[in-house]
């Protein structure tokens, strides 16, 4: 006869265990362990001891691992980048404009970024959809916006709610939708002892490969000769070229890297 009579493969203790047993069905240890008592026929008080002792361990080891992300965040990776939201450019200007931080938010201002949607109205970009064959406008095509406007959506053709068009290309094109940043931003802001905190664990820092979404050879403005690289040749795109022209450097960070 089973140990248990709502899971009669287990050889879970009845009664009250069974409670606990199903919280933790899936540790693989607590199978192992109150199988193996259970198959040398031990007393039920030893199983039971058995399922409370492998509890606290595993509440134990939980704790530490909990201490040990609020000390450590993990740093942004693809696979949470769907449960970070788009905020907007005017959230991230709270923090990012001051003078001593180098103003980041009027220099993106300042940038052609921010005028990519506007650019879209622009008679050269009539001349291009033309050229390509294009039935609507380019500020209302969602082949152009998915480029000129921040997490615009080409298949339901509409951009993140806390997105204005008129914002063209803005941080979060690059940095990631910034939710969770915003959110440690706050935190660091009410915590006395700051170190081992890293407010940017959750915002990604742009490389060659996330220039490329846009600027490649899907580009209806594609350019095989657009830069000249340092060895004479030329190329559609060089990373240290473009992104000289957008830099916004932190003056505080570059004193902690020298």
């Amino acid at each position: 006869m089973p140990i248990c009579p709502e899971y009669p493969e287990s050889g879970a203790p009845p009664g009250k265990s069974v409670a606990i047993f199903e919280t933790f069905r899936h540790h693989g240890f607590v199978w192992w362990l109150v199988g193996v008592l259970s198959r040398e026929k031990r007393s039920m008080r030893t199983s039971l001891f058995a399922v409370v002792a492998t509890l606290l361990f595993s509440v134990a080891v939980v704790s530490a691992t909990l201490m040990t992300a609020a000390i450590n965040p993990p740093i942004a990776r693809a696979q949470d980048t769907a449960q970070r939201q788009y905020v907007g450019n005017s959230k991230c200007k709270i923090c990012h404009n001051k003078p001593s931080e180098g103003e980041q938010w009027t220099k993106w201002k300042d940038s052609k970024h921010s005028h990519a949607y506007e650019l879209l109205s622009s008679d050269e970009a009539l001349q291009v959809a033309k050229k390509i064959g294009l039935k609507t406008k380019p500020n209302e095509t969602p082949r152009c916006l998915g480029c000129h406007v921040t997490g615009y959506n080409t298949e339901t053709k509409s951009a993140p709610a806390d997105i204005k068009l008129e914002d063209g290309v803005q941080c979060e094109s690059c940095h990631g939708p910034a939710s969770e940043h915003l959110k440690d931003g706050k935190k660091l802001m009410m915590m006395k002892d700051r170190s081992g905190f890293d407010v940017y664990a959750h915002i990604l820092k742009p490389d060659e490969k996330t220039c490329r979404t846009c600027h490649n050879d899907k580009n209806p403005t594609y350019d095989p000769k657009r830069y000249k690289l340092e060895d004479g040749t030329t190329a559609d795109f060089d990373f240290k070229q473009a992104y000289a022209k957008i830099a916004h450097p932190n003056p505080k960070h570059e004193k902690k890297d020298q």
